[in-house]
């Protein structure tokens, strides 16, 4: 990742042209651009963000995109593959046991309970409705 760094750097300074002016040119923040020309992909908030900046920044110094990206993907795979295969499946576990639930109004009555539950909620509500009827009713005619 550094020598990418290092090849848009040199670039960029060979051809006279400041951070600020990437930066204005290609509307991507200034820190984004340091942060590639000195090799730190952790700036970027994921792989489809740092190649999409790579390749905007190679076509703008007329740089090879294809082959920065290549290099770039060489290096993703060398780091990933470094990562066994346990510890791939222990994160995923971690992963899995932290995951809430999401519940969906459109399969909130799958649930037999929460049914029962929404069946009493509406009940209720029809009750209150009537009762309120009833109140009005009987009000017009004490009343008028």
């Amino acid at each position: 990742m550094k020598e990418i760094g290092k090849e848009f750097k040199d670039k960029r300074e060979e051809i006279s042209i400041s951070l600020d002016e990437v930066a204005d040119d290609l509307e991507i923040d200034k820190i984004l651009i340091e942060n590639l020309e000195d090799g730190n992909s952790k700036a970027f908030q994921d792989v489809l963000e740092l190649k999409e900046v790579i390749n905007k920044y190679s076509k703008y110094l007329g740089l090879d995109s294809k082959d920065i990206l290549e290099e770039l993907n060489d290096y993703l795979f060398e780091k990933t593959s470094k990562i066994s295969v346990e510890d791939i499946k222990e994160e995923l576990s971690k992963t899995k046991t932290n995951e809430k639930k999401i519940k969906s109004p459109y399969t909130l009555f799958k649930n037999k309970e929460h049914k029962k539950k929404s069946l009493i909620i509406v009940s209720m509500v029809i009750i209150i409705l009537l009762l309120l009827l009833f109140w009005i009713i009987l009000r017009k005619f004490l009343i008028g």
